[in-house]
């Protein structure tokens, strides 16, 4: 099901092309968010995007930085607007009707 809007933080430093934007893990069962490029993958633990993650697994996929876990496993997802309010990040992204 595609999301009604395109939640992201800004144009990704890394690849120059892709959309940083908020995805949410729920497999330690509480929601970590982090932020990843959508054509890179390239992963930061927060908005800022200070401080990149280099996590990759063995296949070289964006992972958790808090579990460890890809980034495109099940429990993981894009973030819906209530989600990034939960984690407190709703003033720093960009929301826009899909």
């Amino acid at each position: 099901m595609a999301l009604p809007y395109l939640i992201n933080v800004r144009t990704c430093p890394i690849c120059e092309e892709g959309l940083c934007r908020v995805r949410v893990c729920t497999a330690s069962h509480k929601l970590v968010g982090c932020v990843v490029c959508d054509e890179c993958e390239s992963v930061w633990a927060d908005p800022d995007m200070r401080n990149r993650s280099i996590e990759k697994d063995d296949t070289y996929t964006a992972c958790c930085p808090e579990c460890g876990i890809s980034l495109w496993d099940e429990s993981c997802h894009w973030a819906d607007i209530q989600e990034v309010c939960l984690l407190g990040w709703y003033d720093k992204v960009k929301v826009a009707r899909t």
